[in-house]
């Protein structure tokens, strides 16, 4: 599932972020840590703040710099603009947000594979598409936030200024990102599963007699 769940974000990345938004993002990101790699150097230069030794110093610096470009490309507007047509009562909508499905669709989702009931290969096929967006997009938010952090928070760990049980959170949060992508992957699932079921057959209607009703029997002259 985490192998699906791969190959699912990459196929959907570009309709998510929009390749000049990232770009833009890569620049400011970078532009940070240029200006906070200047301040590091300059400041262990002038106090020695990073430590001694001839390996410290540079890993510290390099890590709080890349904590920085992390937190400051996190912090940046990568998602694709909504376009007019997504909009209810003059109100922005934003399709790829949605992180729920309808409770019929819940069970194919579940570490089982169940078969697709025809009745709901529907429901799946329009509600899947909607959560692995949602699921990508959250991903492109929260991985290098939460990278960010881990790093920062193992830099300080480091310097003995932070409760070493403090430095475990950063790596339980970052364990949810394998979780999301095994959910991509068991909708993915649940989806190739839909498209593989035949719709549900169409309901039947009775069948109303259209010659009028009362005697059939001919009068003289008829």
């Amino acid at each position: 599932m985490l192998r699906l769940g791969w190959q699912v974000m990459r196929g959907l990345l570009g309709q998510v972020v929009d390749p000049a938004r990232v770009r833009r993002a890569l620049w400011i990101a970078g532009a940070v840590a240029a200006v906070v790699l200047g301040a590091l150097v300059a400041l262990h230069l002038a106090n020695g703040w990073a430590g001694t030794g001839a390996l410290r110093p540079g890993l510290v610096v390099a890590a709080v710099t890349i904590s920085a470009f992390l937190l400051t490309y996190g912090c940046c507007p990568t998602a694709r603009e909504a376009g007019p047509e997504l909009r209810i009562n003059g109100r922005q909508v934003r399709p790829d947000t949605a992180l729920a499905v309808r409770w019929e669709v819940r069970p194919y989702l579940d570490r089982v594979r169940r078969p697709v009931h025809p009745e709901h290969r529907d429901a799946i096929l329009n509600d899947v598409p909607l959560l692995q967006r949602g699921i990508v997009r959250q991903l492109t938010r929260l991985a290098p936030l939460l990278l960010a952090v881990a790093i920062g928070v193992a830099v300080v760990f480091s310097f003995g200024s932070v409760n070493g049980f403090l430095l475990v959170w950063p790596f339980v949060y970052l364990g949810l990102l394998p979780e999301m992508l095994v959910r991509l992957g068991r909708s993915e699932r649940a989806r190739r599963d839909a498209l593989a079921t035949p719709p549900a057959a169409p309901e039947q209607r009775p069948q109303w007699r259209r010659d009028p009703s009362g005697s059939k029997l001919g009068l003289p002259g008829e």
